[in-house]
């Protein structure tokens, strides 16, 4: 309903929690438990909305949303758990529409995203979070989008797509938009610290931060 994938770490008030699919919806949206309390989370908020631990949250943790062979090509000795297929046509039809995605981040009711057909045509999107200088990379052939805290070594580095790669224009250095390293130049195997943004559809991203500010061509 949101096409989110979030990463949590599970540790709650010095808790190891188990969690599992309620079967429930809020807000169109997966609702989890918790085996250890009966506590119910909205998935998209890592929030307990009600039970022992109402009002804890998850701590979010840095992921990305890609296809398996870019995943595989950067990480080959990844361990992956592997579903049956329920439709061949997800990956050539699903963005066909890029408006209706953004890649937002959020700090309670602070929220900023990017919209996929934004991203399509910039590439690389130079912003700022919260105080924090960031950029987005997006990769449409396999409509990849992240976010990368664009300090580093103590400078802010300003980036752009040139000649088809990210570069920044500090020390001309080239960048892999989905692991955030430096693959060439004078910071090459440097990282770029990722930041918790998520993919989602617009419609459901404003509806749990309504008061978000979106970024649009």
């Amino acid at each position: 309903m949101c096409h989110n994938g979030i990463v949590y770490a599970r540790t709650v008030r010095g808790r190891t929690l188990t969690f599992g699919v309620s079967g429930m919806l809020w807000q169109s949206s997966l609702v989890m438990y918790d085996v250890e309390t009966g506590s119910l989370w909205s998935h998209l908020l890592g929030e307990a909305m009600s039970g022992p631990l109402k009002g804890a949250v998850l701590e979010q943790l840095p992921s990305v949303m890609t296809d398996w062979a870019t995943w595989k090509a950067k990480h080959p000795q990844t361990t992956v758990i592997n579903l049956s297929r329920t439709s061949r046509e997800y990956r050539r039809s699903f963005y066909r529409d890029p408006a209706q995605f953004v890649l937002g981040i959020a700090d309670g009711e602070a929220a900023l995203a990017w919209r996929f057909d934004l991203l399509q045509r910039a590439v690389v999107w130079n912003d700022t979070w919260d105080g924090t200088p960031v950029v987005v990379f997006f990769d449409a052939g396999n409509s990849t989008a992240r976010l990368f805290d664009r300090r580093l070594g103590g400078r802010t580095l300003v980036f752009e797509w040139q000649d088809a790669r990210i570069r920044d224009r500090q020390t001309r250095s080239v960048w892999d938009g989905v692991t955030g390293r430096a693959t060439d130049g004078l910071l090459a195997e440097k990282h770029l610290k990722p930041l918790t943004a998520i993919v989602s559809y617009t419609r459901a991203w404003k509806v749990f931060h309504p008061t978000t500010t979106i970024r649009r061509p």
